[in-house]
C-alpha cells in the first residue's frame, strides 16, 4: 500500500475502513484506486483524521474524513472540497440517499466505502443538476442529446461543472472480451481496468477530446489518433464515431492474431518432428542439411502482418565470443516465407564456415 505512513498514524480502531476502501473501492468511471493524504498542519488529529482522494472526470476530488475517538463506534464526519455540495441537508435527505451514513455499522468494515459510494453518487446528481441549471447551453444540449443516444446511459457518464467549463467524462461500449486471449501472460488481476476506454470533452472547447485508455489497452492498441471533432459537430455523432474506431482497431488485433496462428500451425503440423518448443508466438525447430544443423527461430510480434516475423537462424557447432553464431533474419516476406529461409540457410551456412559463395538451394523445407 502506497500510503503505508499516513496508515500507520491513523488509530488502529479506524484503519479497517480505509484498508477496506483502498482495497476493493474502484470509484469512478476510471476504475482508478482511492488515494490518502494527511491533512497539514493538523498533527494533533492525525489518529483520527484523514483526506480521502477520489477519481472523477479529470479532477481529484478532496474529501476529509473526521473521526472522533472518544465515541469510535459513531460514524465519522465529513469535509468536501465543493461549499455548493451538501452545504444544508435535512435529516429526511440522508436518510434516502445515504443510508450508510445514517445506518452506520461501526462492525462492519465495508462501512465508509458505502458510504463514499453514496457520496459519489450525489456529487454527480450535484453536478448534472448545475449543468442544467442552464438550458440553453450548448453542454446542456449535448448531454440531453447524448443520453437520447441508445448506446449510452446515465450511468456511463461523469459531469462536473466549474464555472463557465462543463467536462464530461464518457465510458466508451468497447468490446474487449477477447483481448486477453491475446496477453493471457498479463492476467485480468493484474488489469483491473481492463476495458476501460474513455472519452474525455470540455465545453465549451469541444474539438479538443481526450481518449484514456487504460494501462492494458494503451499496451494492445497503442497509440490513437482520434478523429477531429469540428465545432459544429455533436456528441451524440462523435461518441459512435470515436466507439467503431476502437472496436475496429481490435477486431483487425484478433484477426492478425489468426493469421499469426495460423502461420505457427502450419509450420509446426508440417515440421513436427524438428519443433524444439513453441508458444502463441514463437517457435523453435532443429533442421538439418549436409550434416550442417541449425536452429530456426520465428518470433512473431504484435504488429503481424504489417511487421513481418523475425527470423533467427543459429548453428549447432560454430560460436562466437561463446555464443553460437547467428543471424537475424528481420525482413522476412510474409508471402514468401519458406522460400526466404531456403535461400538464406545456404548463405548462413558458409558464413559460419568462413566459405565465400556456395550452392543456393541446398535446403529443402519439404525434406
Amino acid at each position: 500500500m502506497d500510503n503505508s505512513g499516513v496508515l500507520c498514524e491513523i488509530s488502529p480502531v479506524f484503519r479497517p475502513y480505509i484498508q477496506n476502501l483502498y482495497r476493493d473501492s474502484q470509484l469512478g468511471l476510471c476504475k482508478a484506486k482511492v488515494d490518502l493524504e494527511r491533512i497539514s498542519g493538523n498533527c494533533d488529529g492525525a489518529e483520527t483524521q484523514f483526506r480521502l482522494v477520489l477519481p472523477y472526470c479529470s479532477k481529484k476530488l478532496k474529501w476529509e474524513v473526521i473521526f472522533d475517538s472518544s465515541i469510535p463506534w459513531f460514524a465519522p464526519d465529513f469535509r468536501f472540497d465543493d461549499d455548493s455540495f451538501l452545504n444544508n441537508p435535512d435529516e429526511n435527505f440522508f436518510l434516502q440517499n445515504v443510508p450508510s451514513l445514517t445506518n452506520w455499522n461501526g462492525n462492519d468494515p465495508k462501512a465508509l466505502g458505502d458510504v463514499i459510494t453514496e457520496f459519489v453518487k450525489l456529487y454527480k446528481t450535484h453536478q448534472i443538476k448545475k449543468l442544467n441549471d442552464d438550458e440553453s447551453s450548448r453542454a446542456a444540449f449535448e448531454y440531453s442529446a447524448l443520453l437520447g443516444n441508445a448506446f449510452i446511459s446515465e450511468k456511463d457518464v461523469e459531469v462536473w461543472v466549474g464555472g463557465h467549463i462543463a467536462e464530461f467524462l464518457i465510458k466508451l461500449k468497447v468490446d474487449t472480451s477477447r483481448l486477453p486471449e491475446l496477453y493471457n501472460d498479463e492476467g485480468t488481476d493484474n488489469n483491473p481496468g481492463i476495458d476501460t476506454a474513455l472519452l474525455l470533452v470540455r465545453f465549451p472547447n469541444s474539438t479538443n477530446a481526450e481518449l484514456m485508455l487504460s494501462p492494458f489497452l494503451t499496451k494492445c492498441l497503442g497509440n490513437i489518433s482520434l478523429p477531429l471533432m469540428h465545432q459544429s459537430g455533436v456528441l451524440m455523432d462523435y461518441v459512435p464515431m470515436v466507439t467503431d474506431l476502437l472496436n475496429n482497431k481490435i477486431q483487425d488485433l484478433l484477426n492478425n492474431d489468426k493469421l499469426k496462428r495460423e502461420l505457427l500451425a502450419q509450420m509446426i503440423v508440417k515440421y513436427e518432428g524438428a519443433v524444439l518448443e513453441h508458444d502463441a508466438n514463437s517457435a523453435a525447430f532443429l533442421f538439418e542439411v549436409n550434416d550442417f544443423h541449425w536452429i530456426l527461430q520465428i518470433d512473431i510480434g504484435l504488429k503481424f502482418p504489417e511487421k513481418p516475423p523475425v527470423l533467427t537462424l543459429r548453428s549447432v557447432y560454430h560460436s562466437s565470443k561463446g555464443k553460437p553464431k547467428f543471424k537475424v533474419l528481420s525482413a522476412c516476406p510474409y508471402n514468401n516465407f519458406e522460400g526466404y529461409i531456403e535461400q538464406q540457410i545456404d548463405v548462413f551456412k558458409n558464413e559460419c564456415k568462413g566459405v565465400t559463395g556456395g550452392n543456393h538451394n541446398l535446403l529443402n523445407l519439404d525434406n
